[in-house]
């Protein structure tokens, strides 16, 4: 449901451009009629925000950005080589350093595989993505020619409407100018009348 369910007729082709002081004037009584706390407050019709949580990664990430702390990126010390282990190592640190080595071995040998894929099907893949997207830039531009069409069409038409009514507006608007003209002639002959008669009634009085 609209917020506003009010609207205003537009006759662009019709209608005189506003001069920068009947503009000037329509701001002020425009400012003059919003409340004070109107940048403050929200209308009144808009339902309350929800209630939002964030995950402690997120809100950790949303802290970030609020503090404007550039983004440190992956961490690749972790697939750097491991160190050489001597006998006297301790066995807990060698553990670590067994599990440090599977992980650098694991991601290794998943890009090496990646790499070979890529060197297989890649330009086959660029390929058909690159025709794909082309469809989809060909279907928006065809969308795009087809409502910007049904745009100018509608605008011809409200013109062609306008123009069509402008001798009747106009003659109508000129007809109400000449009424309110005789409207005020007439009552200031009204006037004038009623002053006669009051001074007629003071000499007869």
């Amino acid at each position: 449901m609209p917020l506003i369910t009010a609207y205003h007729d537009s006759l662009p082709y019709i209608d005189r451009p506003p001069t920068p002081t009947s503009t000037s004037t329509a701001h002020a009584l425009i400012r003059s009629s919003l409340s004070p706390d109107t940048s403050s407050k929200t209308h009144p019709l808009l339902p309350e925000p929800p209630d939002i949580s964030h995950s402690p990664l997120i809100q950790s990430e949303l802290s970030r950005i609020a503090s404007k702390t550039p983004l440190t990126g992956i961490d690749l010390s972790r697939y750097e080589a491991t160190p050489s282990l001597d006998a006297d190592t301790d066995p807990a640190q060698a553990r670590e350093t067994l599990k440090a080595a599977y992980t650098n071995a694991s991601y290794l040998t998943l890009r090496l595989q990646a790499l070979e894929l890529l060197e297989k099907f890649g330009k086959n893949a660029w390929l058909v993505g690159n025709s794909q997207l082309e469809d989809i830039l060909r279907d928006m531009e065809k969308e795009l020619v087809e409502t910007r069409g049904r745009v100018e069409g509608v605008n011809r038409e409200r013109k062609g409407a306008q123009e069509g009514a402008r001798g009747a507006l106009e003659g109508a608007e000129g007809a109400w100018r000449r009424g309110v003209g005789e409207l005020v002639e007439v009552g200031v002959a009204v006037q004038g009348v009623e002053g006669e008669y009051r001074e007629e009634l003071r000499r007869r009085g």
